[in-house]
C-alpha cells in the first residue's frame, strides 16, 4: 500500500499576539499606524493572533480581521479567555480561536529551567568567529553573520538590516534593524557607540525604538535578562 501523500501531526509555533484594549476601530487603526511606521519590513506578513479578553460589548469580528489584514498582517484566528458561548459564535462567524494551554506555575519553571539549562549547555558550545563590515550599511542593504558575530566598523542606517547568529557589535550609530541570536542564542548582545535603532531583536525578542528611550542617542549595549530585554549604559 503507498504511503499517504498528507499527514498531520501536532507541533508548535511562535505567534504574535495583538492584544485589544478597545473596540474603537479609529483607535486600533492609529495605533496600528505607529506601530508599524517604525519597522514595516519586520511586520509584513507576521502572522497574528488577535487576543480579545478584554474588551466588553459587541465586537465586530469580521471588521477586526479586515483592519488586521489592512496592515498587511497575516491573520490567524482570535484567542483569549472568554466564555463559551463567545467561542461558539467566533467559529460559527468562520474564523479561527486559537486556545492557549494553561500551565501550573511549578510545571512553566520546571520548564523554563530545563530550557534555559539547555540552551545555555548549547550556547557555550558555540565559538564564533567575526565577520566584519568596513563601512556604512545603507538604506535597504541586509547583512547577514551566519554562525559568526558581526562587527560594523561604520554606522547602520534607518532602514538597513544587519543580522548575526552572535553577537552585534556597530562603531558607529545604529539606526536600522539589528537581529542578534537569530539562531536561538539568548546570550548575544547588541553594542553600538549611538543607540537610534528602529528595531532590535534578541534570541526572537525585540523592542521597538519607543522601548529604547532610556539610553537612546547614547552609546550602549543589549542583552537578556530573564527573557526580557535590557539596556545599559556602555562605559
Amino acid at each position: 500500500m503507498a504511503d499517504a501523500s498528507i499527514e498531520f501531526k501536532g507541533s508548535s509555533f511562535t505567534l504574535s499576539v495583538l492584544h485589544l484594549r478597545t473596540s474603537k476601530l479609529a483607535d486600533i487603526r492609529a495605533d496600528l499606524i505607529k506601530k508599524v511606521a517604525q519597522a514595516p519590513d519586520f511586520f509584513y506578513l507576521v502572522p497574528v493572533v488577535v487576543n480579545i479578553e478584554k474588551l466588553v460589548g459587541g465586537i465586530e469580528y469580521q471588521a477586526i480581521k479586515a483592519l488586521i489584514e489592512e496592515f498587511n498582517f497575516t491573520f490567524v484566528g482570535f484567542t483569549g479567555d472568554i466564555a463559551t458561548e463567545q467561542r461558539k459564535l467566533i467559529r460559527e462567524l468562520g474564523f479561527s480561536f486559537v486556545n492557549t494551554t494553561k500551565v501550573s506555575t511549578a510545571k512553566q519553571t520546571a520548564i523554563a529551567q530545563e530550557s534555559v539549562t539547555k540552551i545555555a549547555a548549547s550556547a557555550e558550545c558555540h565559538l564564533y568567529t567575526d565577520k566584519v563590515h568596513r563601512g556604512q550599511v545603507r538604506s535597504g542593504q541586509q547583512l547577514y553573520a551566519k554562525n559568526q558575530n558581526l562587527v560594523v566598523i561604520g554606522s547602520v542606517s534607518a532602514g538597513a538590516e544587519v543580522i548575526a547568529d552572535g553577537n552585534i557589535h556597530v562603531y558607529g550609530s545604529l539606526r536600522g534593524r539589528a537581529i542578534a541570536g537569530a539562531k536561538g542564542h539568548h546570550k548575544a548582545q547588541i553594542y553600538c557607540q549611538n543607540l537610534e535603532a528602529e528595531l532590535v531583536s534578541i534570541n526572537g525578542n525585540y523592542w521597538l525604538s519607543e522601548s529604547m528611550q532610556q539610553h537612546w542617542g547614547s552609546p550602549a549595549f543589549i542583552h537578556l535578562t530573564d527573557s526580557e530585554l535590557t539596556s545599559s549604559k556602555l562605559i
